[in-house]
């Protein structure tokens, strides 16, 4: 038997709150206005295992179509407000929290993987790519194991393992190669705050040549990466996503989408979304995009994008995924400081070997 509310939210969001909603869709998006994200957070202050009995409702009028997507969708969008809380905890908690503007992960559900597939599915991650975005507005620094794959010129370069400390504002960057390329190179970024170029330090001749100073998008600086240092880090790695993500959405079902939340990365569990593109017209690069996000600190920590085989020489159909790789990113032992020092970022560290 259905909790009279439950019924009485089901009328109100069919009649009330639905027009508004699929409005904002049709017209933005991914993007909700404050009104409508009120409205969602009182859908949510429902015990969250009530969305089950969603197909016994016979004895309500069926719902537009549109509006029932819509309430599923509104649901998952809720998880990036509610606190980790066991199903059918007190929904006051919930709307507390997200009008205080409080970061919180998505509720726990008990005993079930969770495995979306198309709108539904892109609308979640989009919702957690601009949560993610918003954390780490908040984080000034932090510390992690970097890891990189990247085709450029046609050349898949080898997996590199590299510790990085990053600096949000002003950008500060320190790299040192651990594995793969040129192990034991540094880089720093800016060389001092009134000097923007990039500084690197090689390892060739026992590492007795003295720093070269770079600008960040020169061809040499290029010659071995993707994208340029100012875009290195967590935060652009979202941000860049988010851009994308906002923009497949308007694909429809050009675009297939799949969300699990089964699996694991660096033994930490994690968010796992596939995207795989019907054709090079919805997208000229990207052929097949996978995302980790974090569960626990609701960031990305691994990127990993297949472009099409035409595009590719020495591509085998036989094994789309290995012979197509144009990027991989990952992030490994993050750790968020609230402030590093300025000595980390500075040429005269003695622990760096900067001549």
């Amino acid at each position: 038997m259905l909790r009279p509310d439950f019924k009485r939210t089901l009328r109100l969001f069919r009649h009330v709150f639905s027009w508004r909603a699929r409005r904002e869709l049709r017209r933005r998006p991914g993007h909700f206005s404050i009104k409508t994200r009120r409205e969602i957070r009182g859908l949510i202050a429902l015990p969250f295992a009530q969305l089950r009995h969603l197909k016994h409702l016979k004895h309500i009028a069926k719902p537009h179509p549109a509006a029932a997507m819509i309430l599923v969708t509104s649901a998952v969008i809720g998880w990036t407000m509610m606190d980790a809380e066991p199903v059918g905890a007190d929904a006051s908690r919930v709307v507390q929290a997200a009008e205080q503007n409080r970061p919180v992960p998505p509720p726990m559900v008990e005993d079930s993987a969770m495995h979306l597939h198309g709108r539904v599915a892109m609308l979640l991650q989009i919702a957690m790519l601009q949560d993610a975005n918003n954390r780490l507005k908040d984080v000034k620094s932090y510390t992690a194991t970097f890891e990189k794959q990247e085709r450029i010129d046609s050349e898949l370069s080898d997996e590199q393992s590299i510790q990085i400390k990053l600096q949000h504002e002003p950008l500060n960057v320190y790299m040192k190669w651990e594995k793969g390329g040129d192990i034991g190179r540094e880089i720093l970024f800016p060389v001092a705050e009134d000097d923007p170029r990039l500084l690197v330090q090689l390892t060739k001749f026992g590492g007795r040549l003295p720093a070269l100073k770079l600008e960040p998008s020169s061809t040499l600086a290029m010659s071995e990466a993707r994208y340029p240092i100012t875009m290195a880090g967590v935060k652009e790695l979202t941000g860049m996503t988010l851009e994308i993500r906002q923009r497949d959405i308007k694909l429809g079902e050009r675009v297939q989408v799949e969300m699990r939340d089964d699996r694991t990365f660096s033994s930490r569990p994690v968010y796992a979304y596939t995207v795989k593109y019907a054709n090079s017209k919805e997208s000229e690069q990207y052929r097949k995009c996978i995302l980790y996000i974090d569960k626990q600190l609701m960031i990305p920590v691994y990127s990993r994008n297949y472009t099409w085989p035409e595009l590719v020489a020495d591509a085998d159909p036989n094994n789309l995924d290995a012979t197509t790789l144009i990027e991989s990113y990952s992030y490994r032992d993050i750790k968020l400081k609230a402030d590093l020092e300025k000595i980390e970022f500075a040429r005269s560290n003695p622990e760096y070997k900067f001549r």
